[in-house]
């Protein structure tokens, strides 16, 4: 399962300065006959099942309507908008190669449903457990074939605010018809967290950033399905005078990956466009199903977005407005390459990469020093993130 969790944090950090290299720019892709383009977006959300079937939320500047959504069978060539409902579908996930997730607003009260035809119908998930009903993409439950798990917390009120521990944890062993909640002990209190992951039924990890010491990252681990849980790495600050921004779990096959990035910034992380903000990452590996950890090793010096992905073929990918990086040896050694843009666009960051295509967000370059919420354009590379093209989207 190849599903996109952009962090929480680092992606709200996301930073936009002009690119130092200037490429040559891709050929655009022609617009098909009959389709309109959606009004302002200023961002995407992105996840796959497979290489074939995936999904694509758009977030524009009317906040009050609900997001577009739209899917694809055939890899992306092409795209259809989700079905119309008397409760609009608000936000939408794989979890499996052909099931989705999506939220409704169901009568006011968001409800989850769940769909095994690539979202052509939906059925509600049993029952709702959760005390705090927030859906972002590290606020999805996870789930190995019945099993599922959901991590039940409250967001920040405010930005910078301490985040408590989570409210609860919830288990299924029936693909989401009755859940249970699980005793969870042993997590502390933390600042920012990813998504739960569990590499088996009995396994699972929680990447997370300290509450009680914020230059601290910690991967909490339980090997019984969740009841308790206990530390299975800490790492400290790796350079002096620096903060986390956040870290997150990411994962090709057996192979597990702890990604952390850190600024020298002692403030508020900058958010709008045009605000600078130079990150660095750091990566650890785990082979054992993290129950071991390997030292932080350096990876690229950003001044765009932190945020890596693991593509299809293994290799973690990180665009930093036309370079490429490029990691064969889980962020061993990096490589940089051009990334080659259509004409006036500006990447920010890659969202998701499956076998045989990537996606990226990015700017319109006069927008880039702007503040704001600036428009956003979805891309697709075919070729490992080398030629960028923009994907064109129907109107919902």
């Amino acid at each position: 399962m190849m599903v996109v969790a952009v962090l929480g944090l680092l992606a709200a950090g996301i930073v936009y300065l002009r690119p130092s290299l200037n490429a040559p720019a891709a050929k655009p892709v022609p617009r098909a006959a009959g389709l309109r383009e959606v009004s302002t977006p200023i961002f995407f959300d992105v996840s796959f099942g497979d290489a074939q079937h995936g999904a694509v939320q758009v977030f524009n500047q009317r906040p009050s309507l609900p997001p577009p959504i739209y899917f694809t069978s055939d890899g992306g060539r092409t795209w259809r908008p989700v079905a119309r409902y008397a409760y609009p579908i608000t936000a939408v996930t794989f979890i499996g190669q052909r099931r989705m997730l999506a939220e409704k607003a169901s009568g006011g009260t968001p409800a989850l449903f769940v769909s095994e035809d690539d979202g052509r119908t939906w059925q509600p998930l049993g029952v709702d457990p959760r005390q705090f009903i927030f859906i972002s993409s590290n606020a999805w439950p996870a789930f190995l074939g019945s099993d599922g798990w959901w991590l039940d917390w409250q967001p920040p009120l405010a930005p910078g605010s301490q985040q408590s521990a989570p409210v609860g944890m919830w288990h299924t062993s029936d693909g989401g018809r009755t859940w249970a909640r699980l005793a969870a002990s042993g997590i502390p209190r933390f600042a920012n967290i990813d998504r739960v992951r569990f590499v088996d039924q009995r396994h699972g990890l929680l990447a997370m950033i300290s509450a009680e010491d914020q230059g601290r990252a910690m991967i909490m681990a339980t090997s019984d399905g969740g009841v308790t849980w206990g530390p299975a790495a800490t790492f400290d600050t790796p350079q002096a005078g620096t903060r986390p921004l956040g870290i997150l779990l990411l994962q090709h096959g057996t192979r597990l990956l702890a990604w952390l990035a850190v600024s020298s910034s002692t403030g508020p992380v900058p958010r709008l466009p045009g605000q600078s903000l130079v990150t660095t990452t750091f990566a650890s590996v785990s082979d054992d199903g993290g129950a071991t950890w390997g030292p932080l090793r350096p990876g690229p010096v950003t001044t765009a977005s932190p945020v890596a992905v693991f593509d299809g073929k293994g290799r973690l990918l990180l665009l930093d407005g036309h370079r490429l990086w490029i990691s064969e040896d889980g962020g061993t050694t990096w490589e940089s390459r051009v990334a080659v843009m259509p004409q006036g666009l500006t990447s920010v960051f890659v969202v998701t990469a499956v076998p045989g295509s990537a996606y990226a967000v990015a700017l319109r370059s006069s927008d880039v020093p702007r503040s704001g919420n600036a428009p956003a354009v979805l891309l697709n590379s075919p070729d490992g993130g080398i030629h960028w093209a923009e994907v064109r989207l129907p109107r919902a």
